[in-house]
């Protein structure tokens, strides 16, 4: 079974971008879509018919929202409090958990020692049986991976105000993540790429991520950002990221670089 799932932050709620949304959805083709900022349900509800998909979670508020096309999946939601937490697919025929996330923002100390506890929760939730060899951990993690290189100079000027008044930019999550084992699927078929997914204007920085347990790396064939287009800088803040997996290990393996 081919599976794409595509993660995307669509910027505080979506409303008056709802139809190129759609657009960039449509062109993805995705099978199961993760949003962050996806606090319209409305929006989250116009954009699955859009793409044939049903609304697996949605709330007022919430920023985290599934989508799915028809698949036999059971889905839960981890409530954090004010509206964070994160959402749970277990594709049921596949043996695979999903869980989708949009950690707290803010490129600099503070906000990375707040997306370290952030992350102490999620890992509690993941390494709880069948454990986290068929977990993958997707969205917006607002983190920058010690594995990329940074240059501060092309930041959003609000970005680099923050930095330097709280810190400068920490890399423990993401480096956290992969010390407990888990695969950078962009950076695993990407070496030298940026991967900046964020601002989609002009992007400079990578905030948007696939990690992926050990059981699931010999399924990954792709992970990319969609080629540049007028839509994709309007759309949203956030340019968004695609996953393509081949759940049957052996024609994976043949299948990637």
């Amino acid at each position: 079974m081919s599976l794409r799932i595509a993660t995307y932050n669509i910027q505080r709620g979506g409303r008056a971008r709802v139809r190129l949304l759609g657009t960039v959805l449509a062109a993805l083709d995705p099978d199961i879509v993760i949003l962050q900022e996806a606090t319209d349900p409305t929006v989250v509800r116009e954009l699955a018919d859009g793409i044939g998909a049903g609304v697996l979670l949605s709330s007022p508020g919430r920023s985290v929202a599934m989508l799915a096309r028809p698949m036999a999946v059971d889905v839960t939601w981890h409530e954090w409090g004010g509206g964070h937490g994160v959402a749970e697919l277990h594709l049921l025929d596949h043996d695979v958990r999903l869980f989708g996330v949009h950690l707290t923002a803010g490129l600099s100390a503070r906000g990375e020692r707040r997306r370290a506890l952030e992350i102490d929760r999620l890992l509690e939730l993941v390494e709880r049986p069948p454990g986290p060899t068929r977990a993958v951990i997707a969205g917006d993690l607002n983190a920058i991976s010690p594995r990329d290189v940074l240059v501060q100079a092309r930041l959003p000027t609000w970005i680099r105000i923050l930095v330097r008044i709280d810190g400068g930019i920490g890399t423990t999550v993401i480096g956290r993540l992969l010390a407990e084992g888990y695969t950078d699927a962009y950076r695993r078929l990407h070496a030298e790429a940026t991967g900046a997914t964020m601002p989609a204007a002009a992007p400079t920085v990578r905030l948007d991520y696939y990690l992926l347990g050990r059981g699931i790396v010999p399924a990954l064939t792709a992970c990319d950002i969609p080629p540049d287009r007028p839509e994709l800088r309007a759309a949203s803040d956030h340019l968004p990221l695609v996953l393509d997996l081949d759940l049957d290990p052996a024609r994976a393996e043949r299948a990637r670089p």
